[in-house]
């Protein structure tokens, strides 16, 4: 039951001594205000790190060839192979953790290889499965990426990045339909993307204009050969369980020792998620530490502050003991005392971290571009709740020691201190 004298005797005892609790209030104010700062901060930090490898397909794997490490069924040492379109089947086959697969052909820029009228430039080639744009999602500008049909009917056509689209078109044009000289041979454009992810295999998406990979190997002669691959995961395994079955098929498909530890490149992009995801964690724990800390002090502050206000009150607590108070009604009087003085402390904290918070993010929003380290900081509504509750327990917890000191008073002793 709301009881108006006893909220009135609490803020009378607050304002008795205004700078000493105004000073007392600082050091929780400004424990929150940099805990709420530290923490969209860091969400800033961790959302522009996501955003840049965002629609990259965080269960992927890579494979390449490089020279055998040793000797074996009668190859030599220091043999240089290449992967195969033989090696996508028995892929297929026998990789139970395999899901998307892409090979991946590269070829050169040249010096202005890429043609369309008197408009020319010097870009990459890559050649790709339509499964290409799983591991590598593009944002499609105009038109679309490949399909199966296109790879199996050896279709010359091609899908080319913004910077391949602004050098070799006007403004506004259309592009699908076109057709473009690249090296030589003259291919359809089919649609225009730009990367989602800051990462790439293999260069830049922007700069890069891209084929079906049977028709690279066809148009430009490259043989039966596989530069890299590409794989993802299914469900249930783990990038390091597909690493392990694609290598081994790969060395005996090819004649190379099991143990050659040089022969077959892999590279899995979990690992990295993974250093991310524990650098997130480790982020939040030192916010939460710092800003912790910062509050603990200012609630430390707060706790000695009733102390020496219980001592000043001593003849008081006596005199009410006296008269028959129950030791939980004074218990109360010390924590309710405490607790209000750090919620308004704390909640000015709070209210000042939020407003800057959303001053950065508004700031922040209207001059962001899509290459960006830091997206604008936000505060989530659970950490915020987090945060409250922190503060809670917080000022309970201030007035908990004065409160225990306060019960040790006794009626007498209290009555005849001076």
């Amino acid at each position: 039951m709301f009881d108006l004298d006893n909220w009135q005797e609490i803020w009378v005892t607050i304002t008795r001594n205004k700078f000493r609790s105004v000073l007392t209030g600082m050091g929780v104010s400004w424990g929150l205000f940099m805990l709420i700062l530290l923490i969209g901060m860091g969400n800033a930090f961790e959302g522009g790190i996501l955003k840049n490898v965002d629609g990259f397909a965080s269960n992927a794997c890579f494979f390449g060839t490089d020279r055998t490490s040793e000797a074996y069924k009668g190859f030599r040492k220091g043999r240089y192979w290449q992967m195969n379109n033989r090696d996508l089947v028995l892929i297929r086959q026998k990789a139970r953790s395999v899901d998307l697969i892409s090979p991946v052909l590269f070829g050169g820029s040249g010096d202005k290889n890429v043609v369309n009228g008197q408009k020319s430039g010097s870009y990459g080639t890559r050649g790709v499965y339509p499964a290409h744009f799983g591991v590598e999602q593009q944002h499609i500008l105009s038109g679309r990426v490949f399909n199966q049909m296109d790879v199996d009917g050896h279709r010359k056509v091609c899908v080319i990045g913004k910077e391949v689209y602004e050098t070799l078109f006007q403004p506004g044009e259309t592009a699908e339909g076109k057709y473009i000289r690249v090296n030589g041979i003259y291919f359809q454009v089919i649609g225009v993307i730009r990367p989602k992810s800051q990462l790439s295999i293999g260069g830049d998406v922007e700069s890069t204009v891209f084929l079906p990979f049977t028709t690279m190997q066809r148009a430009f002669n490259q043989g039966d050969i596989i530069h890299f691959l590409a794989c993802t995961t299914k469900s249930g395994y783990t990038g390091e369980m597909v690493e392990e079955e694609v290598t081994n098929i790969l060395k005996a498909s090819h004649d190379i020792a099991p143990t050659d530890e040089k022969a077959v490149r892999s590279f899995n992009i979990e690992k990295e998620f993974q250093i991310f995801n524990n650098l997130f964690i480790g982020i939040n724990f030192l916010i939460w530490f710092v800003g912790g800390g910062a509050l603990l002090s200012g609630i430390i502050g707060i706790s000695n502050i009733m102390l020496v206000t219980v001592r000043e009150r001593t003849r008081e607590i006596g005199v009410r003991r006296a008269l028959g108070a129950k030791p939980l009604v004074i218990v109360k009087q010390i924590l309710s005392e405490s607790f209000v003085l750090t919620a308004l402390a704390g909640f000015l904290g709070f209210f000042t971290g939020i407003v800057l918070v959303e001053i950065l993010n508004v700031a922040m929003s209207q001059n962001m571009g899509d290459d960006v380290f830091l997206i604008p900081p936000y505060v989530s509504f659970g950490t915020a709740i987090k945060a409250m509750v922190v503060l809670i327990i917080s000022g309970v917890l201030a007035g908990l020691m004065p409160a225990m000191r306060a019960l040790s008073i006794k009626a007498i002793d209290a009555i005849r201190d001076e």
